[in-house]
């Protein structure tokens, strides 16, 4: 059997105050820093949005628009949208196969839709790889989730280094 002696660590931890503060800090500069940060993804998702949505008069365009970030609770929100009851049908709406005429103010445009799009939409560029047309909000948030990502760990970082929110 082996013998044991009265061995005694004495371990001391040094700021343990400083830490302390730290993570009280944290809490309030949490929320300015998310407010902040979700804010400038929200006009992301926007400026991506304006991007893929279908342009004809730019009426639909013109009428997305993003509302800072809010907290609420646990939870951290920031809305995109559009107020036009056209957004969600031309979002949702599958595309009709074929080319087809534009009948504007007593104008005939022949062969003007091709396939679902029109002629304005088609010269209008991709975004990160997606194509301007129908699905414009969940394109725009799948391409910006690499940014979503990058988004959340810059919080962090600024977090665990005491940077405080800016204000938006």
């Amino acid at each position: 059997m082996a013998r044991r002696e009265n061995i005694n660590f004495d371990i001391e931890f040094s700021g343990l105050d400083e830490l302390d503060e730290l993570f009280q800090d944290m809490g309030e500069n949490l929320e300015s820093l998310m407010i902040e940060e979700y804010s400038k993804f929200g006009l992301l998702v926007e400026e991506g949005a304006k991007a893929l949505v279908h342009h004809d008069e730019g009426d639909l365009e013109d009428s997305i628009s993003t509302d800072p970030a809010v907290v609420s609770g646990n939870t951290v929100s920031v809305e995109v949208g559009s107020n036009s009851p056209y957004a969600w049908r031309r979002h949702e709406e599958p595309y009709r196969p074929g080319t087809h005429t534009k009948y504007d103010n007593g104008s005939k445009f022949p062969r003007y839709y091709l396939n679902g799009r029109g002629r304005r939409t088609l010269t209008k560029a991709r975004w990160r790889g997606y194509i301007p047309g129908r699905k414009y909000m969940q394109n725009a948030i799948k391409a910006t989730e690499p940014d979503y990502d990058a988004m959340n760990a810059r919080i962090l970082d600024r977090a665990l280094n005491g940077e405080s929110g800016e204000g938006v």
